[in-house]
């Protein structure tokens, strides 16, 4: 891909109201302020922008916008980040408060067990029902498993996150998500991808307490109660075009508890891919832009080990070429 590499974020200052913004090291140049600077100035004659306020709007229209967002990006290495043309649109990333890239979006999907040495883990504690067949990766047989998660669960990558009252067995899943921005309706893997406009750093934070609800075990699952607490859902920092991501099913999967290595995998290990899991969701419903997929967590999470979160605790999480996260766990004080 031609040109510099870039990345997307949303921010609030302190105060202030979210805002997109390129970000380019630790630069944050407010997209409304950069774009306004560049429709004036002679570059900017590769049409304009369909949105400027969120990273959820410039999704619409994505196959548009970015060759824009390039031109945009050669304009600042041009000009400048510190010239005076971007006067009160330039912020240091680092002392902005960031938050979930894609704001509000319409749907967020979530792959269960995807990979194979999760599943396994999972069976031996019981968390997967003994009885049946047990699943081993072949795909001859069976689908992707999907479940919704609320986007009120939405959380920055430094958020705190707190601890559900009475909860005990807050668990971790570090994940890779992506967006989509192209509606789909029953499209196939083969052009799934042709759908996703960029990748982010996820977690799908799970309270164990409630996945399997003690009052009513024969229902199994809990989704909403195991998966959509506040801040459950913590994403970003930033967000990666695909044009910038290289190989989306090569990329590391680590997190980290208080500095200690709890998982390390790979996106190599999916048992379904991201595009096959949109294939799966396209022929239920129609995919809309800004729906967002969370493809899955490998092993390596609290409930293997029967260890969970406690306040205090720093959980980081990291997928390579997408960013880290730090959120660390606090007393519930709503």
């Amino acid at each position: 891909m031609n040109g510099t590499a870039f990345t997307l974020a949303t921010f609030a200052a302190n105060p202030g109201a979210p805002f997109a913004a390129i970000v380019l090291g630790d630069t944050a140049l407010a997209l409304g302020g950069v774009y306004s600077a560049y429709r004036d100035s002679p570059r900017g004659k590769a049409g304009p922008l369909t949105a400027t306020g969120s990273i959820l709007d410039l999704l619409e229209g994505w196959d548009h916008n970015f060759p824009v967002l390039q031109e945009i990006v050669a304009f600042i290495e041009q000009e400048g980040a510190e010239s005076a043309r971007f006067s009160g649109a330039v912020a240091k990333a680092s002392d902005l408060r960031v938050m979930a890239p894609v704001q509000r979006p319409g749907k967020i999907f979530n792959a269960a067990q995807n990979f194979q040495e999760h599943v396994d883990e999972m069976l031996r504690v019981g968390m997967t029902p003994r009885e049946g067949p047990k699943f081993t990766g072949e795909k001859t047989t069976t689908q992707p498993y999907l479940f919704l998660k609320a986007p009120s669960a939405l959380a920055g990558a430094n958020d705190d996150i707190a601890i559900p009252r009475g909860m005990e067995k807050i668990d971790w899943e570090a994940e890779i998500a992506c967006a989509v921005w192209k509606k789909a309706r029953r499209v196939s893997a083969d052009s799934a991808l042709e759908h996703i406009a960029g990748f982010m750093t996820t977690n799908d934070v799970s309270c164990r307490d409630m996945n399997i609800r003690p009052d009513r075990p024969g229902l199994r699952t809990d989704w909403l109660g195991g998966k959509s607490h506040e801040n459950f859902a913590p994403m970003g920092p930033r967000f990666v075009p695909r044009a910038f991501v290289g190989d989306h099913m090569k990329l590391s999967i680590r997190l980290t508890v208080n500095g200690e290595v709890k998982q390390d995998g790979n996106t190599s290990q999916f048992i379904f891919t991201p595009e096959e899991q949109i294939e799966y969701a396209s022929n239920i419903l129609t995919i809309e832009p800004g729906d967002i997929f969370v493809c899955g967590t490998c092993g390596g999470v609290g409930m293997g080990t029967n260890s969970f979160l406690k306040v205090g605790d720093v959980m980081e999480t990291e997928i390579e070429g997408l960013g880290r996260m730090s959120n660390r766990f606090v007393e519930d004080q709503s």
